[in-house]
């Protein structure tokens, strides 16, 4: 009859190989390449227009999470490979030449996990206006910021009956050379802002109306 301890002594015998032969199967073999994570795009685009046809060329940028463009490029083809970039989250925006780009956030890179995506870019959706005057978009806001509807607006030197102001304070029209514009409306003191149209440029203005003193 063997003893506990023979028994013990035994069994660390038997599994003795075991254990060596898992030291050899795992320990580096001098002069030998050593496993390493295969080789991959990161993110594979494939790009169709608003007809769902693939596109023939475009331009992309890859913006980091500080706002830092770190790749932008003119692709070929609808199939566009993004192979490397770096840590963290990231935007791609697509179509940055188009009217309307598309643009993807939290990007990342992960080993062994490529992105396979679709991108649909938009048509422009916006008129297309050939034209030789300038193009004014004027707002018509009060002392908080808030829209000033329906207020009266004439542009000196053309006489005309004044158009008006939409409900979100908005308006939009043609002009050229320098204008004088007269904005009135109950309640508010008129404001004069001037317009100069150098060729057939658009003109963003905000007119701040402040509220009568008169009551």
């Amino acid at each position: 009859m063997r003893s506990p301890l023979q028994r013990q002594f035994r069994l660390a015998l038997w599994l003795a190989p075991s254990v060596v032969l898992s030291v050899v199967l795992f320990w580096p073999v001098p002069g030998q390449s050593q496993p390493r994570g295969d080789d991959f795009c990161a993110v594979t685009l494939h790009v169709l227009s608003t007809e769902a046809m693939p596109v023939t060329s475009t331009w992309l940028e890859l913006i980091d999470q500080s706002g830092k463009i770190e790749m932008r490029t003119q692709t070929e083809g609808a199939t566009i490979k993004i192979c490397d970039f770096d840590f963290g989250p990231h935007i791609l925006r697509v179509g940055t030449n188009e009217c309307l780009p598309v643009s993807i956030s939290n990007i990342r890179l992960v080993v062994g996990s490529p992105l396979h995506l679709e991108v649909i870019l938009n048509g422009c959706g916006y008129r297309e206006v050939m034209r030789n005057a300038c193009l004014l978009y004027l707002r018509t806001v009060d002392d908080d910021g808030k829209p000033v509807p329906e207020a009266e607006i004439s542009l000196r030197p053309i006489p005309a009956a004044p158009p008006k102001s939409d409900s979100y304070g908005r308006y939009q029209t043609l002009f050229q050379g320098s204008r004088s514009l007269i904005l009135t409306k109950a309640g508010f003191e008129p404001a004069e802002v001037e317009a100069n149209c150098q060729e057939n440029e658009e003109l963003d203005l905000k007119v701040v109306m402040h509220r009568s003193k008169n009551k």
